[in-house]
């Protein structure tokens, strides 16, 4: 998942920027689905019902980044249908991760291991 402010991005900016990085795009009505020959494909939606401002505030509690999940109100999710298969070929994934935090310069969480990232140095 990808936190961040509402208003700051939308599946539009994310499918620009996930091109960007030379992914292969296809949107189905609000979903977006991205990968390379050969590689996972990852689901993609915009999530911003009034629970994914309170989870964003419980998931940075007590964390560097408590004061900037708190202002987030809408992320991105990516479904992944074989998360060891997305593991061992990891290059897709960090590259559709990179690309929505470049597009929403959101706050990145993974819930298999419960770390959260801020974007890359560099990014928009």
């Amino acid at each position: 998942m990808v936190f961040f402010p509402s208003g700051a991005c939308n599946l539009d900016a994310a499918a620009k920027s996930l091109t960007g990085y030379g992914l292969t795009i296809a949107r189905q009505g609000d979903v977006l689905t991205a990968g390379r020959p050969g590689s996972p494909q990852f689901r993609i939606q915009l999530a911003s019902e009034p629970h994914v401002a309170l989870e964003a505030a419980e998931i940075g509690e007590n964390t560097p980044y408590a004061a900037t999940m708190r202002k987030c109100s809408e992320r991105f999710e990516v479904s992944i249908d074989d998360l060891y298969a997305a593991l061992d070929e990891i290059n897709t994934l960090m590259d559709v991760q990179g690309a929505l935090q470049d597009a929403s310069e959101g706050i990145l969480f993974l819930p298999w291991n419960g770390n959260l990232s801020e974007p890359w140095q560099g990014s928009k």
